[in-house]
């Protein structure tokens, strides 16, 4: 933070340039700050809308999957043909939602070290 010299204040020399560097200057600093801080704010959450949307077009398909294996539209349905599917839309599902989680996790870390790097 820059030091501001104040200049010799008396009645006579107090203008209205003297009173604008001495509000501008301060004002100029913090608002620059806080204005850097929302843009990396708003970033974060734009990326962590857009792994909302991935996860979610990941998730789609295999909920369709599920649909469609268990309504039977590959044939007659027994226990152990819909276990299998289950089991396998159960690991499609895991591994998205762990890419999910991952992603989230790099994203605040990602996020604390902006803004520590702006403060």
């Amino acid at each position: 933070m820059t030091t501001l010299l104040f200049p010799n204040l008396t009645t006579k020399s107090i203008n209205s340039e003297t009173m604008l560097v001495l509000w501008y200057q301060p004002w100029m600093e913090t608002t620059h700050s806080a204005a850097k801080l929302q843009r990396i704010w708003l970033e974060a959450a734009s990326e962590a809308l857009r792994h909302e949307l991935e996860f979610i077009s990941a998730v789609a398909p295999i909920y369709s999957k599920l649909t469609y294996c268990m309504l039977g539209f590959e044939g007659p349905q027994t226990l152990s043909s819909m276990a299998v599917c289950y089991h396998n839309t159960a690991e499609e599902m895991a591994e998205a939602t762990f890419n999910r989680i991952r992603k989230v996790s790099e994203l605040s870390e990602d996020l604390r070290e902006q803004i520590w790097s702006e403060l």
